[in-house]
């Protein structure tokens, strides 16, 4: 991730407020901003006509499969409060915070000092954080309650026997979760932003291990056993015949 990594205070030219709020937000983001329940797959009850069933898809763009309105965050922005394609835009980027040359001359901006662009990474940072942080924690506490029944299913009935992998592996795995949903629940927001920056590729391929979904992974052993197999196959090959000398 690119946060903060600024290597000189060079200038930045600001673009027009129509390119800012087409590169800095999606229709899917303005219409939870304005109060449209969005699920978890993307669906929402179309705001454009009578709509009790969520039949309207939101990403980058938006589409409704009952009464095809579509178009980008400024279109939606535009058609849910009756309001022209520029003052959409103008209040999409001041409700986001997004930096704009309010002249409308694209390349012929305002320059943008350090500190706000600074300022402006730092809110993406933040968004980007919040999404993330809603979706770990409802796959850890899923992860958890998997976990709960697989280490009850799997504990030995004598107490005295050896542990199986199973337990043992959800056990453990358990006990990771556990830690995550804590720091996610009670750290400092600064821990649970570094958790965002540098764990979330050890999170994501916990809940995947759990959800079995891991993809196979050699260990160290079966590593060091098929470099010495494929050493010994290389000492032991017979050598190449000699087309030559098989003719003479």
């Amino acid at each position: 991730m690119g946060f903060l990594n600024h290597k000189n205070n060079r200038e930045h030219i600001l673009p027009d407020v129509f390119t800012a709020v087409k590169h800095g937000v999606t229709a899917r983001q303005v219409a939870e901003m304005y109060g449209i329940e969005v699920n978890s797959h993307g669906m929402a009850c179309c705001p454009f006509h009578d709509d009790t069933h969520p039949s309207m898809k939101l990403d980058e763009r938006y589409y409704c499969f009952g009464c095809h309105a579509s178009g980008d965050a400024i279109d939606f922005v535009s058609d849910l409060f009756r309001i022209g394609k520029r003052e959409a835009a103008v209040k999409i980027a001041e409700d986001f915070h997004i930096p704009y040359d309010p002249k409308g001359h694209s390349g012929r901006g305002q320059p943008v000092t350090l500190e706000q662009k600074k300022e402006w990474e730092m809110r993406q940072l933040q968004k980007g954080f919040r999404e993330w942080r809603g979706k770990a924690l409802s796959d850890l506490n899923g992860d958890y309650r998997i976990l709960t029944e697989r280490t009850t299913r799997f504990e030995p009935a004598d107490r005295n026997a050896p542990f199986p992998k199973p337990f043992v592996q959800a056990h453990n795995d358990r006990m990771l979760v556990e830690f995550y949903i804590g720091l996610l629940e009670t750290a400092s927001q600064e821990m649970q932003i570094h958790l965002y920056l540098y764990d979330e590729g050890t999170i994501a391929a916990l809940h995947d291990r759990v959800n079995g979904r891991e993809k196979p992974r050699a260990s160290v052993w079966e590593k060091l056993e098929a470099k010495k197999q494929l050493v010994h196959n290389r000492h032991t090959e017979a050598p190449p015949a000699n087309p030559q000398r098989a003719a003479i």
